[in-house]
């Protein structure tokens, strides 16, 4: 287009006057080598791009086998929590405070739903907690996992 100062119309005439007249365009070897180097430059460029894409999906398999290995021990300790009551005892004891926090409620709803009876708060802790473990008052004032 450029060499022979032709619009790009004219230029696209002109290609398909030779496909279908047959004609071969007549490269110099100047013009020759510079598209080959365009070319491999261009190769070289998808290349890279392919290579970086291969290590982004590489990358998420391997978060992705993390995570399904993370939810699989997850599940099977919380089958071995539920087989083994006493696994739940590693929570440790708290305070109203404390247990308020993790219930998500207010100060004064722990203490209303414990005057209600340590079946019914028992009930409605562990409805409230994020674990669904129930909890009951021991004499220390402390507050127990069931």
């Amino acid at each position: 287009m450029k060499r022979h100062n032709l619009t790009e119309s004219a230029a696209l005439v002109q290609m398909i006057k030779q496909f279908f007249d047959g004609e071969q365009p007549q490269f110099n070897s100047e013009l020759k080598t510079e598209v080959e180097e365009i070319l491999q430059e261009q190769l070289k460029l998808f290349k890279e791009d392919i290579d970086l894409l291969k290590d982004q999906m590489s990358l998420m398999q391997q978060l992705l086998d993390k995570k399904t290995s993370v939810e699989t021990t997850r599940r099977s300790s919380s089958s071995v929590n539920n087989n083994h009551p006493r696994s739940l005892l590693r929570l440790t004891p708290k305070t109203e405070e404390e247990l308020t926090c993790r219930l998500g409620v207010n100060r004064g709803n722990v203490v209303k739903e414990f005057d209600k009876g340590a079946e019914h708060f028992s009930h409605w802790s562990q409805q409230k907690d994020p674990s669904g473990i129930g909890w009951h008052r021991r004499g220390d004032g402390l507050y127990y996992p069931v």
